[in-house]
């Protein structure tokens, strides 16, 4: 990553990367991610990931294993049925929606956007979030891409940025945000073939989304 500032790679047991790292080094799994999602070399590889993709140190191991994790966290992950709940459907939809993955360095700071039919994943989010976290981000700009634009400013004293732009108006509006925390709360609330340490950090995630992300608050938390 000639070009970028790498991060200090965090606890990997905290990040359960040490857990989902391994379950996702393997070829038939990777080589369906890779296809399913539209990666491709040209934004992977140079210190990516692309020559060396089971090492957890780079972004393209990292985002194999949060894409484990969105896969196969349902007690009967192949059902995708949309009237189940979102730990069955979202990775059906984060499928459907993107078909061009690219992962660039970024500012530091920023996580991910999507922009002209493809999703830009940036070092923030290989390396700031956990591996819910990335789903989490999968998601939300999935539900960019169909066609979920935020519509509303953060709400005062939100830690987004209050009166910045990038928010959701309401939860009931079923944006991007809206999706990632419904999948967190899920992944807390029944997730298979994790830890609970891992479920616990989702819903503390979810919580600060909902109490951060929506201009007019939900009017309630994940206990």
């Amino acid at each position: 990553m000639a070009t970028c500032t790498v991060p200090t790679i965090p606890d990997k047991t905290v990040t359960g990367d040490s857990l989902y790292g391994p379950r996702a080094c393997w070829q038939e799994f990777i080589d369906w991610a890779w296809y399913a999602h539209g990666f491709q070399q040209t934004y992977w590889d140079d210190g990516f990931g692309y020559e060396d993709c089971c090492n957890t140190d780079l972004p393209l191991a990292r985002i194999f294993g949060s894409m484990w994790l969105l896969n196969y966290s349902a007690d009967d992950y192949w059902n995708e049925d949309w009237s189940n709940n979102c730990l069955h459907w979202a990775r059906r939809y984060v499928r459907d929606q993107i078909n061009d993955l690219r992962s660039l360095c970024g500012d530091g700071t920023a996580i991910a956007r999507s922009v002209s039919g493809h999703v830009e994943l940036y070092l923030g989010c290989f390396y700031s979030k956990d591996c819910a976290g990335r789903a989490e981000t999968l998601l939300h700009e999935s539900r960019h891409l169909g066609g979920k634009p935020h519509d509303a400013n953060f709400p005062a004293g939100s830690v987004f940025g209050e009166g910045k732009s990038g928010a959701d108006s309401t939860w009931d509006y079923e944006g991007a945000w809206m999706y990632g925390a419904l999948y967190l709360w899920w992944f807390y609330a029944d997730g298979r073939r994790t830890t609970t340490a891992l479920r616990e950090a989702a819903r503390q995630r979810a919580n600060l989304v909902i109490d951060n992300a929506f201009a007019t608050h939900p009017g309630f938390t994940i206990a």
